[in-house]
């Protein structure tokens, strides 16, 4: 049977974007302030955000009911960015992936139209074999062509420029992945829809 363990929907992705709004992107690539003082309550409180860790990554849930990972390779800042799971999707059995295939391509257009919505339309947006897949504006962004033709990661991919020119300049993209054991019958698979702001290289900084 096919599961979805993520208990989330477009509806959800919309919402996740729309609490973004507003949002002082040069103070949170900084870092938040130390983990479980005060401050750093206060600092998340700001765009409703509770915090769930108090060391390595800050780890919050939002005013929308999601789970947003600030990343930091575990020193708490700079933060380099945030990732959201916004979907995920399980095959219980092998021979039903061709099945999880078919509900993953249904669900796409459902989650981009949404992300659209909010943040309009997406600088390029298309599968893991499209001839135009833009190669990232940095490394981390998204993996490289040869990679991608190898495992089909992403499979399929939307992003999103910064938009004006301000300190603190964010790239998100919106990535959907299927475990590359989808194309043969050897084990059960899944399918999850993530959600990623990137700070740009010259939007990260440390604090002083």
């Amino acid at each position: 049977m096919l599961t979805e363990t993520s208990g989330r929907n477009a509806h959800d992705l919309a919402a996740e974007l729309e609490g973004l709004r507003g949002v002082d992107w040069a103070s949170v690539w900084e870092g938040p302030p130390q983990g479980g003082s005060s401050e750093c309550r206060a600092w998340c409180e700001r765009y409703g955000w509770e915090p769930q860790t108090a060391d390595r990554n800050l780890v919050v849930s939002s005013k929308a009911g999601g789970r947003w990972t600030f990343e930091a390779n575990g020193n708490w800042d700079p933060v380099f960015r945030l990732t959201h799971w916004a979907w995920r999707l399980s095959a219980d059995e092998a021979s039903e992936n061709p099945a999880l295939l078919t509900r993953a391509a249904d669900e796409w257009p459902e989650f981009l139209k949404a992300a659209e919505n909010v943040l309009g339309p997406a600088a390029w947006n298309g599968p893991w074999d499209a001839p135009d897949f833009p190669e990232p504006p940095e490394a981390a962004f998204w993996e490289d062509r040869e990679y991608r033709l190898e495992t089909r990661t992403p499979y399929r991919m939307a992003y999103w420029k910064p938009v004006g020119d301000h300190p603190g300049q964010a790239v998100i993209v919106l990535v959907q992945s299927v475990s590359f054991a989808a194309w043969t019958s050897a084990m059960s698979v899944s399918s999850l829809l993530q959600l990623t702001v990137h700070a740009t290289e010259g939007s990260r900084r440390s604090r002083v």
